[in-house]
């Protein structure tokens, strides 16, 4: 047989292995369903936010340098927000449930360019804990930031709040379990053409052509055992 095949040869390969494919689609779900399930922890998310300003007598207008000015103190703030000075006294407020370097990573600080509101994210496996670490984590930051910067410009605009229909945000099981679906249908077609590749069996009319290149003239059915006993009988029927 040729080594290439052609489209009606790839669907009529689909069709035969189908069910190598639909079984390998649902092992891969499957096994992605259970990791998730028992081994993966689901992670919730916080937010706080802050507004850095200038602190201006009423009636005063900002100039824009100043505006410049507290942009350029996002990035100054963002490292004070996660530095030891702060973390260690939110460790301290959790009873050192999280060490400094573990609040370090559980916490993102983030902000739009050209503009002067700042997000604290938190990432935890606990929903309360996230909440709690987010709230003194900036609750201790403005207690701070006077006595660091001599200076207070800070406004909390929001509070990170614990909801009770709080959803994790990682990980992401429905699209999970898609692209583990995906891989194993990517898996089932490499078997089907490996399996199709080392079988030089013939099965087909179309295979003895493409094989001998010479034109089938006839066939000889399969005769099975049930055949021949019910001839043998039949004929002594009529004797």
């Amino acid at each position: 047989m040729e080594d290439s095949l052609n489209i009606k040869q790839i669907w009529d390969l689909l069709k035969k292995n189908k069910w190598i494919i639909l079984i390998s689609m649902c092992a891969s779900a499957l096994l992605m369903s259970g990791y998730l399930y028992f081994f993966s922890a689901p992670i919730y998310q916080s937010e706080t936010q802050i507004l850095i300003n200038q602190s201006v007598p009423q009636n005063t207008v900002v100039q824009s340098q100043e505006v410049q000015a507290n942009l350029q103190l996002i990035n100054t703030y963002t490292s004070i927000i996660t530095s030891p000075r702060i973390l260690r006294q939110v460790s301290d407020n959790m009873d050192d449930a999280y060490s400094t370097k573990e609040l370090e990573k559980m916490i993102k600080v983030n902000s739009t360019s050209d503009s002067q509101v700042v997000k604290i994210n938190v990432e935890s496996s606990n929903a309360a804990d996230a909440v709690k670490i987010s709230n003194e984590t900036v609750r201790i930051f403005t207690k701070e930031i006077p006595k660091i910067m001599k200076i207070n410009n800070i406004y909390i605009l929001s509070e990170a709040v614990l909801e009770a229909d709080t959803q994790p945000v990682k990980p992401h099981t429905a699209l999970l379990i898609i692209v583990a679906s995906l891989l194993g249908l990517v898996f089932g077609i490499v078997i089907m053409f490996i399996r199709n590749l080392f079988d030089r069996s013939i099965k087909t009319v179309e295979d003895v052509e493409q094989t001998l290149g010479l034109p089938v003239l006839s066939m000889i059915n399969e005769i099975k055992d049930e055949d021949v006993l019910e001839r043998k009988a039949g004929k002594r029927r009529k004797k």
